[in-house]
């Protein structure tokens, strides 16, 4: 099968079309701007000064991050919350008429980018984002835009180095070889790239995206290492970008047809599995996470595919693909894009809007033609225990306090014990060893080393007797209990007691962190 043809379908219209994206954003932006100039001169002033501009100027403008939240506060004053008087009603309005100044001077360039001519871009600079770089803040729109961040996010953003900005270069050269459509076309709806230091508010994202700022992607600059990993993560955050223009424009959830201040909130109801909980249940995902992410990893397992058919060949280039901090495996991405499009449709059906629930077929579509082994409806045994050696991955950092101790010890006693009974739930005594008959470790050992191992040999003990790799039902004898919810029940349980022990296990903070915006409507 050629991999390659999926580029093009990934970038067909409707929802894969990003010139189409953009139209339609733009004229709903120039639709609020109307609306707006009813009591605000600044939005009659830009609408003004965008009908005389280039369609390069429009782009630039309609796609700024600050312009787009200072309309959306002003459509929103009702939205409540501890962030609310970031841009007040004044100050949205006097970026509105400074971005309106921008556009009548005829500059290709955005209002943030200014007349800056040392701006440092990732690619051509008429469809790329640009770099931001402390300093760049000149004028009142960039001194506005940098309040804003430091204020929404706790922190400001890091000063690029010139290797930082080789690899981010080389990250999205990587992508144009890999898969020049869909990776162009993503990258189009972003306009700036912020560098996070990784420190502080910032500690523990790798990238992260927000509906409520679009048009910029925060990558955390101590990670910029692998060039594999950098084009994995550009084109992730990309995606997001175009799936927030797609919404602008678009029912994509049922809620977003609804003007009322009081239209009903979302509720958490994906369960991601291959992610650690942490004490606030932080793997629970609302339609809006869910749809994001689905759209994600059906896009990353044709590149991660690609990816590895490729590798050797591109290995002088950008060196080895399982360098440190190394793309996603294909399959892995693949497996979860299955469980969300069945979740979505299990879990969140109702609350997509007619735009969602076909932009869900198409990329369902889309996948099934791609994966020529699909995991079994229904299966989850394999996710749930990527969570399990995740978590156990996550300890070699952590320090081991006489707390952490015990908890592994008891955990270690109690998961072999449900190793066992799972054992004897699918008639498999025989692959009992040391590990399971004595567990805990002792106190000369490396506490962590040792619950390791322990889990390394209980996930890949049930993944090699799971027949197709995905479930052991089959090996059940009814009526007996399910040996994957057996399975699941162990991993949860472990979950929330490494959760609330001194020293846990972090979160998944280092997944992208998608806010839905508390607007409704177009």
């Amino acid at each position: 099968m050629d991999l390659n043809a999926f580029d093009t379908a990934l970038s067909r219209k409707p929802f894969g079309d990003s010139a189409y994206v953009r139209e339609q954003m733009h004229l709903t932006f120039k639709r609020r701007l109307e609306s707006l100039g009813i009591s605000v001169q600044a939005a009659r002033h830009l609408l003004t000064a965008l009908q005389q501009a280039t369609p390069q100027t429009e782009y630039r403008t309609l796609g700024d991050p600050l312009l787009r939240r200072a309309v959306q506060h002003l459509l929103t004053p009702e939205v409540v919350g501890p962030r609310r008087n970031l841009l007040s009603p004044q100050l949205s309005a006097q970026v509105i008429e400074a971005v309106a100044q921008h556009v009548e001077t005829g500059a290709a360039n955005g209002p943030l980018q200014g007349d800056s001519a040392d701006a440092q871009w990732l690619g051509d600079p008429s469809s790329t984002p640009w770099i931001w770089s402390p300093g760049q803040d000149r004028g009142f729109v960039g001194e506005t835009f940098t309040r804003f961040i430091e204020q929404q996010f706790g922190g400001g953003l890091a000063q690029p180095s010139e290797s930082d900005l080789a690899v981010l270069r080389q990250g999205f050269q990587l992508l144009d070889e890999l898969l020049p459509l869909t990776s162009r076309g993503a990258l189009s709806h972003t306009h700036l790239i912020g560098l996070t230091p990784g420190t502080d508010t910032w500690a523990g994202k790798a990238s992260s995206s927000q509906f409520t700022v679009v048009g910029i992607v925060f990558l955390n600059r101590k990670l910029l290492q692998n060039p594999w990993w950098v084009a994995e993560h550009l084109l992730h955050e990309a995606l997001h970008q175009k799936l927030y223009d797609f919404r602008h424009a678009h029912s994509l959830l049922a809620r977003d047809l609804d003007d009322s201040p009081n239209a009903p909130v979302d509720v958490s109801r994906v369960v991601s599995l291959w992610n650690v909980p942490g004490l606030d249940g932080n793997n629970r995902w609302d339609v809006h996470r869910a749809m994001a992410a689905f759209h994600v990893y059906v896009h990353l397992a044709l590149l991660c595919s690609l990816a590895e058919q490729y590798a050797s060949r591109l290995r002088d280039i950008y060196g080895p693909l399982d360098a440190p901090k190394p793309m996603t495996e294909s399959r892995k991405a693949f497996e979860r894009a299955h469980y969300l499009a069945e979740s979505l449709r299990a879990e969140c059906w109702d609350e997509l809007g007619l735009a969602g629930r076909r932009m869900v077929d198409w990329l369902n579509a889309v996948l099934d033609a791609m994966d020529q082994a699909p995991p079994p409806a229904g299966s989850f045994l394999h996710l749930i225990l990527d969570r399990y050696l995740k978590e156990a991955r996550r300890l070699r950092g952590a320090t081991v306090t006489d707390d952490l101790a015990t908890t592994l010890a008891a955990l270690g006693r109690s998961e072999a014990e449900t190793f066992r009974e799972v054992l004897s739930a699918i008639g498999a005594k025989d692959h009992l060893d040391t590990f399971t008959t004595e567990p805990a470790p002792r106190p000369a050992h490396d506490h962590q080393t040792a619950f390791a191992q322990q889990r390394h040999h209980i996930a890949d003990t049930l993944l090699r007797l799971a027949p197709n790799g995905y479930s052991l039902a089959s090996l059940c004898r009814p009526p007996g209990p399910s040996a994957d919810e057996m399975v699941r029940a162990m991993v949860e349980a472990s979950s929330r007691e490494l959760a609330t022990t001194s020293a846990a296990i972090p979160t998944d903070r280092d997944r992208p962190h998608h806010i839905p915006s508390p607007w409704h409507g177009h």
